[in-house]
């Protein structure tokens, strides 16, 4: 009886020693979740993107921004890459990484949008105030030229 239950301790502690060396298995990321957050980040820099046409299309310039995009998309490039070694944590971490760079992004495209339609509105109002004043001018010398030219005229100067 001593036998067995010497053993059945040695047992016992060379299976809580085996539990303790192993420690808990780390849970690494699923396939499932890394797809995920790829697909979010994927969204995200299309958003990005859309933001991006149309602050241009309002004439803004752009380039300041475009870096931060193309940032962005070279980390979601390689989570794509870790994504298919199978790499899943990594895939997320990169993931994650794309989207950070462009939390405010959408806010300065509109920004960098709204200045360039101000710009244009008020280089159009600049414009349309100096034509008129232009012609108003060319009208005004043609009115003084016309009545000098009278002037003379009925003097018999010409």
């Amino acid at each position: 009886m001593q036998i067995s239950c010497s053993k059945t301790l040695l047992v016992l502690v060379s299976l809580l020693l085996v539990i303790i060396a192993v420690g808990p298995l780390p849970v690494g990321a699923s396939q499932a979740d890394a797809a995920t957050v790829i697909s979010s980040a994927k969204d995200t820099i299309l958003d990005c993107y859309d933001a991006t046409k149309d602050a241009e299309a309002a004439g803004a310039n752009i380039t300041a921004i475009v870096g931060t995009l193309n940032e962005a998309s070279s980390f979601l490039s390689q989570a794509e890459f870790a994504y298919t070694t199978n790499d899943f944590d990594v895939a997320i971490n990169l993931a994650r990484q794309s989207q950070n760079i462009l939390i405010n992004y959408i806010s300065e495209a509109n920004i960098l949008k709204e200045t360039a339609t101000q710009q244009q509105n008020q280089d159009f109002q600049i414009n349309v105030i100096l034509s008129t004043i232009g012609t108003f001018a060319v009208v005004a010398a043609g009115l003084a030229v016309w009545f000098f030219t009278k002037k003379k005229y009925k003097n018999g100067e010409v």
